[in-house]
């Protein structure tokens, strides 16, 4: 009996002496990576407090150089460029809307200063949106709090997940001259379908005057592969949308002005339909000209001036 109870008073004093072997070096790994984390997150904190304009008391500076640090082990050194983004405001939101808003701004540094002055609005965007929202803040700060004051989660999760970033501010004053959600959904679609070329292909002029219709739309996309033949395929497959892509088209002559606008179109082509025969006529004129000028010109034009002999010319010989 003795015997065993030294047996696993030895093994017991054996586990002891591994475990302390094996986790000192862990220690010392830990130690010096906690230091680091803690140096670059003080140098994080300091650019933070000269974003915001703030000074930090020694007690604040150390409780948030231990929550910065703790994020930064959590979500990667991604946190600290965040930090230097953001601002001071930045700890702040993430302590009122939860660790989220550490993991966003790690991921889209660009818009940590937005998130973190606008917490409120985009955290619950973000929540119901995904990631795609900030980046679109990021490249155009204060487009997607706009745009979800005007239009439907749906209107706005296609927006961001389809619309590139570079081409959202102009994408944003198309879809705002949208007649309705169906032309809003069809501007979208096509932007997808074209990748992003639609927004070239539309004139931008008429559409932020008359607005922007499902048949100026398609009738752009249609014609972006030919005039000709995107006008028949329209004609062919949707009459009525060409019908009402050539009443769009004309009324954004003639419509100002009223009937003096249908008078200036029907003058420009009765000129075109003239012009196409002035020259024929012309030349045949011209040619009239030129011959009756050459058959009205005199032998005296030929004679030189100086009374001397012409070539070929025998007259009578003086006598001697």
């Amino acid at each position: 009996m003795k015997t065993v109870v030294i047996i696993h008073g030895l093994l017991a004093v054996s586990v002891l002496l591994m475990a302390g072997t094996v986790s000192r070096p862990q220690a010392t790994l830990v130690r010096p990576i906690t230091k680091g984390l803690l140096r670059y997150a003080d140098e994080a904190i300091e650019v933070a407090a000269r974003l915001s304009g703030r000074h930090l008391d020694d007690v604040s500076r150390v409780a948030l150089r231990k929550t910065v640090a703790t994020a930064a082990r959590r979500h990667g050194d991604d946190v600290l460029v965040a930090m230097r983004h953001g601002g001071i405001e930045l700890a702040e939101a993430a302590a009122k809307h939860g660790d989220d808003v550490w993991k966003w701004s790690s991921r889209v540094p660009g818009a940590a200063r937005s998130l973190a002055l606008h917490a409120d609005d985009l955290v619950p965007m973000t929540r119901r949106l995904g990631h795609d929202v900030l980046r679109l803040e990021a490249k155009a700060p204060g487009l997607p709090r706009m745009l979800g004051a005007r239009y439907s989660d749906d209107v706005m999760r296609s927006f961001v997940r389809t619309v590139h970033p570079d081409d959202a501010t102009k994408a944003a004053g198309f879809l705002g001259k949208a007649d309705g959600p169906a032309t809003q959904a069809l501007l979208l679609k096509r932007y997808g379908e074209t990748d992003g070329k639609i927004l070239k292909w539309l004139d931008w002029k008429t559409v932020m005057a008359f607005g922007l219709t499902a048949a100026v739309i398609t009738s752009a996309h249609e014609i972006s592969d030919g005039v000709q033949e995107g006008l028949k395929t329209v004609s062919q497959t949707s009459p009525e949308t060409f019908g009402q892509t050539l009443t769009d088209m004309v009324a954004s002559v003639t419509k100002p002005l009223g009937w003096l606008g249908r008078g200036a179109v029907l003058c420009l082509l009765l000129a075109i339909f003239l012009g196409l025969r002035l020259p024929s006529r012309g030349v045949r004129e011209m040619g009239r000209i030129r011959a009756g000028w050459r058959k009205g010109k005199t032998p005296e034009a030929d004679t030189p001036e100086d009374g001397g002999d012409v070539p070929g010319h025998s007259g009578p010989t003086e006598e001697t």
